[in-house]
This record gives structure tokens, sequence and C-alpha cells, in this order.
């Protein structure tokens, strides 16, 4: 298996500090909980159960389907960002000409390493160095890119888009774009409101998991609680720890403390309309050429261009 390589973004050193931070801010960044063994398998669990149904898969077969078909180049590289598992990623790039190298990126070595394995296990041919990187922090990531990937990119970005504010994550991930490449996002929709997939979110699977990041950096009693909270037109699910002992929190070595009554924000799920995720993309000069949902709507991906 080709090794995977770490951008500076994700080197122990400033891993700490970004750790750090996130505590003092009291607002937990995604990458955090998917750094371990033990996060990473917790969280595969958690996807397989809610998140892997047939229906799901899907959107993403035609979406691969369609984008094969207009696809002109044999030698180009599918950029899996933030690859997780790698599963949706590699069920785009099966249909496409065998010469693709598929480059497997995330923060979590863990998961790019188990994506690059699915990946040779389909075409040994087919994989390059897993990328280790913080798509929300990484400077220089363009050039990074361009050092371990090929022109003639199609990037994936799955699962993303909800985890972030869009006014954090888009501008980072418009500045990877060239006019030639293709980009496949999903986005988790309401079609009818966030009351009907709360249950998604607001389970033991899903509290277990991201309870973890807490409890191995020293927080005592507390519970993890989901609400649904708003960003100005959207809506998101919102994953709080709420201590119910004082602790000290370490991380850098620095001590935070905190107190009964206090809360540590560990998650977020934006959720969209199609609609709204175009009205989102817009000002940053993406726009969606073609959609693909899920028979309940409630997930679509979606091939995208420069406007």
């Amino acid at each position: 298996m080709n090794e995977a390589i770490v951008h500076p973004s994700q080197s122990p050193a400033q891993v700490e500090i970004d750790r750090a931070e996130c505590i003092r801010q009291r607002s937990v960044a995604a990458k955090f909980h998917y750094e371990t063994d033990r996060q990473a398998a917790l969280w595969l669990k958690l996807h397989e159960r809610y998140a892997s149904k047939g229906e799901l898969i899907q959107p993403y077969a035609e979406a691969a389907k369609a984008l094969a078909s207009s696809w002109p180049y044999s030698d180009g590289s599918l950029i899996a960002l933030g690859c997780g598992g790698g599963e949706k990623d590699i069920a785009i790039l099966k249909p496409l000409p065998k010469g693709t190298r598929f480059v497997p990126t995330d923060v979590s070595k863990p998961l790019v390493l188990k994506a690059a394995q699915i990946a040779g296990e389909f075409d040994p041919g087919a994989a390059a160095n897993p990328l280790v990187f913080d798509l929300a922090t990484a400077d220089d990531l363009l050039e990074f890119i361009d050092q371990h990937a090929g022109l003639n990119r199609i990037y994936t970005f799955f699962g993303i888009i909800p985890n972030f504010p869009p006014r954090v994550i888009l501008p980072r991930l418009r500045m990877l774009l060239r006019s030639e490449d293709r980009l496949l996002l999903s986005a988790n929709l309401a079609p009818n409101g966030m009351e009907p997939i709360l249950p998604q979110y607001d389970n033991d699977e899903t509290r277990g998991w991201l309870a973890e990041f807490p409890k191995t950096h020293g927080a005592g009693k507390g519970e993890v609680k989901i609400t649904v909270e708003t960003d100005g037109h959207l809506q998101f699910i919102a994953a709080h720890f709420h201590f119910q002992e004082p602790c000290v929190m370490k991380a850098n070595g620095k001590h935070f403390e905190f107190f009964s009554g206090d809360s540590l924000q560990l998650f977020m799920s934006y959720r969209y309309t199609v609609e709204s995720l175009a009205d989102t993309l817009e000002p940053y000069g993406i726009a969606i050429e073609e959609t693909f949902l899920t028979t309940n709507g409630e997930e679509g991906v979606f091939i995208c261009g420069l406007q």
C-alpha cells in the first residue's frame, strides 16, 4: 500500500495547537472526531447504519454514470476531499477510464489508508499516495496537491459541506478549482423540515462517537445533547457536550477549566434544499449543473463547475 503523505497543516505540532484552540473557543473542529482508530471505527459503524442504505447509494451511481459519459480524459485524477471510508468516491471512480488515478485525502490517516486499500482492491494501479491535510486551514494547498496529482481533475466533496458554515469552507473549496475541473459534492437536505431527520443524529451511536473527544481530553461527567439551530436562512443540527461537574481539559500543554453548566460545541450539520444550496454556492462562483437525489429527497449529489 502507498504511504500517506502528511501536509504541515496536519503535523503533530500543528494539530496540538489546533486542538487547544478548539477547546479554548469551546467549539471542536470536525477533524478531531476522526483522529483515532476508535473514533474512525465508531464513525464507520454509525455511517453504515444511517447513511449506507441502498437508496442513498442511488444518486452516487447516477452521478457516476453521468460524469463518466462526458469525461474526456483517460489519464485524469479523482481527488477525494474528505474521503472518509472512500466507498462513495470509489463508486464515482469505477466507471471512469482505467487510467484515472485515485487520490484519497482526509484529516484522518486511518481513513485515507482504508480508502486507498479499497481502491487498490478494485484496481491495484489506481491508488496514488493518500494525502493527509486540513482543507479548512492548510495554506498552499493547491501547490501541495499539484505535487501529488496530475491535471484533468475531478474533485469529490462528499459529507463535508454540512459540517462547516458555508462562509468558512466554500472559499477554501473554491481556491482549488480550475475552470476545466469537475466537482461532485453531496449535501444533506431537509425537504420537509428538520424534524423528520433529527433521529439520524439524536441517537446513542452519534452521541457515543462525539463523546470520544471530551472523554479523552479530561472531561468528567456530562451529556451530549442534539438540537436544531439557525444561521441566517439556513438551519443546522448541533451537538453540545454539557458538563455536569467541574473538570480540566488539557491540550498542547495548556489547561482549560470547565464547570457544571458549561458546554462545548462538538458538531454541526447544515441542511439545505436544492434551491438554498444553489443560492449558497453562487457567491463563490460555483454552479450546479446536474442534480441527483435520493428517493426521499434527503440527500443530493451535484455535478458542479465554475460559473
